[in-house]
């Protein structure tokens, strides 16, 4: 590392987003009653943030384009400002408003994180995809219990947020790297093609492996409960060993994953995620379901991370900030539908088969990852 930026200046802002989203679960229910909120007013208010996050993730890019290496500090000092405006909110209308600027701000960041990722490969020959994007779930993991235990001891959800703001605010001047994304002349020689419709597809992969991942999160520790009578204690351990899994996994797709091509990796990725994920559906005991969440989590690790890695090579360097921007907002379709799609097969089928059928999706992130074959030739133009 140089100054400022470099690796520490990637891993700050993935460390600080996760301890926000890993303690928002945890603060929801002193926010809800601090505001004295029904259950359908927090649930509305909550709509602000995916309704926010959309456009700034599109708007993302053509952002990254003219701020280059600034942008994460940015995005990120911005994301740090909404969770303490949501700290300092003391009214609906003032609490809807702060969420609306964590979502534009947290869109904002997973897209400059991702270009500022791709851009940094390049430039130093090194990658990084999977190490940074280790950090967030681990960050998860901690912030989920750290932010109950604050709770516990008598803290307010303000002290919280506050504090976080502050860890925060200190990654984005981390992330400053003035070492700015030029490129050795070799790695930026473009040969146009048509790309729209491969990068819409591999960006359909990376949404699968989010459908997924968040099936997990959002309906793990429902699943131990309901189906297996598990406690809210016991419970929290099917989250928490996916999130380990997933944080474990890329931290061995760092380490060893060079040694496969990147859809070898994606596939085996694929396969692993949707056989753990399929274990942890049939389980008939909560120590079983746990081990299938681990191991989905591990399987699905390198999958996004190594996907926009190779997207972020294999796009000339001119239009690789809006086309990262496009294949993430492209794949935060699958964390979206993840929720409803889940709970609505569950409706019907009862929620052990709708994990069970989510798992089978692991079959088409498979068979997507030799998609990057056509990425192999090296950097290209496009028009995404």
């Amino acid at each position: 590392m140089r100054r400022s930026g470099g690796v520490v200046g990637l891993l700050a802002p993935a460390v600080s987003w996760g301890l926000f989203w890993g303690g928002w679960a945890a603060l929801l229910p002193g926010i809800k009653a601090e505001l004295a909120l029904t259950d359908q007013q927090l649930g509305l208010s909550l709509f602000a943030i995916p309704v926010a996050a959309v456009p700034a993730m599109l708007l993302t890019g053509p952002l990254a384009h003219r701020l280059a290496q600034y942008t994460l500090p940015v995005v990120t000092a911005a994301f740090g400002v909404g969770v303490l405006l949501v700290g300092l909110a003391h009214s609906r209308a003032a609490f809807i408003g702060a969420l609306l600027l964590i979502g534009a701000s947290s869109g904002g960041v997973e897209v400059g994180l991702n270009a500022t990722l791709a851009a940094q490969e390049a430039r130093d020959g090194r990658r990084l995809f999977n190490l940074v994007h280790s950090a967030t779930p681990l960050a998860m993991v901690v912030a989920a219990p750290a932010a109950g235990l604050a709770r516990y001891l008598g803290a307010s959800p303000e002290a919280v947020l506050t504090a976080i703001s502050v860890l925060v605010g200190l990654s984005a001047v981390l992330a400053i790297d003035r070492r700015g994304w030029e490129e050795p002349a070799s790695a930026a020689t473009e040969r146009p093609r048509q790309m729209t419709g491969l990068l819409l597809m591999l960006g359909a992969v990376a949404a699968i492996a989010l459908l997924m991942e968040n099936s997990v999160e959002q309906w793990g520790a429902i699943h131990l409960v309901q189906q297996l009578g598990a406690g809210p204690l016991i419970a929290s351990f099917g989250p928490a060993a996916y999130m380990a899994g997933l944080s474990a996994g890329r931290m061995l797709a760092q380490w060893q994953g060079a040694r496969l091509p990147d859809r070898t990796l994606v596939s085996i990725g694929g396969v692993l995620g949707g056989a753990g994920l399929a274990v942890g559906a049939a389980a008939w005991s909560v120590p079983w379901a746990v081990v299938g969440y681990a191991v989905a989590g591990g399987g699905l690790a390198p999958v996004v991370p190594t996907l926009l890695s190779a997207v972020g090579r294999g796009i000339d360097p001119a239009r690789r900030a809006r086309t990262i921007s496009a294949v993430t907002t492209v794949s935060y379709a699958g964390f979206l539908v993840s929720p409803p799609l889940v709970g609505t097969l569950a409706g019907a089928v009862g929620l052990s088969a709708a994990l069970g059928t989510v798992a089978a999706c692991g079959v088409l992130v498979a068979a997507g990852g030799q998609l990057l074959r056509r990425l192999a030739d090296g950097p290209t133009g496009g028009d995404a």
